[in-house]
């Protein structure tokens, strides 16, 4: 299934990764639909570092397999899971930032990773978009899968891989990765509206604020 070496990608691409000391790691919590991919590709231009994606991974599987079985689809996922730790891991061993397109959604996700950063000495900051379920709904059945649109000022993974799905979907998702970390356990907290100017102005508040701290 495997027809892309996702390593020899993330090669070619880290060269452009700016060099903080310590490295930088910033990691997401947010239901679905709540714009994960918008702040991180903010993140990743705004402070030159990589961006990593679950759904980089996933949706390139499915875009290549034409049997869409609940079989394949876990064996799909399993794989989509071994590749992402190899990504990981990757960035990790070599101390690149990076933001993490993933939900962090309760401590047991956030402990399985912040072992590997804290042995490897990176400072970790952590965001929270709170948003309201009507407008991830709406968000997500409004999606326009795109495999050719590409952001180039991210560095990493810069497609535009954001599927839509159904309502009764979004529920499952929502109940899976149940989100149990308080607000004041974040370095960030983000309130997501309609108001989409007003969100770009609150990315761009984390990101000065995250340089100015590495840099100061």
């Amino acid at each position: 299934m495997n027809k892309k070496n996702f390593i020899e990608e993330m090669e070619k691409d880290v060269g452009r990764v700016k060099e903080y000391i310590p490295p930088i790691a910033i990691l997401i919590t947010a239901d679905a639909g709540a714009g994960k991919f918008q702040l991180a590709r903010k993140l990743s231009s705004g402070l030159a570092i990589y961006l990593l994606s679950n759904d980089y991974v996933r949706n390139y599987f499915y875009q290549l397999s034409t049997d869409k079985s609940e079989d394949v689809g876990l064996e799909m996922q399993d794989k989509v899971s071994e590749v992402n730790d190899e990504r990981v891991e990757f960035l990790i061993s070599h101390r690149i930032s990076f933001v993490y397109d993933h939900n962090i959604h309760n401590m047991d996700c956030y402990e399985e990773i912040h072992k590997k950063l804290h042995n490897n000495s990176f400072k970790i900051f952590k965001i929270r978009i709170h948003s309201d379920d009507n407008y991830n709904i709406k968000a997500i059945r409004e999606r326009k899968m795109d495999y050719d649109k590409k952001d180039k000022a991210v560095i990493g993974d810069n497609v535009f891989y954001a599927s839509s799905f159904s309502e009764d979907v979004y529920w499952q998702i929502k109940k899976k990765k149940n989100i149990t970390l308080n607000d004041d356990w974040f370095d960030f907290v983000i309130n997501r509206t309609d108001d989409e100017e007003k969100f770009k102005e609150d990315i761009h508040d984390v990101v000065e604020k995250i340089r100015n701290y590495m840099e100061s």
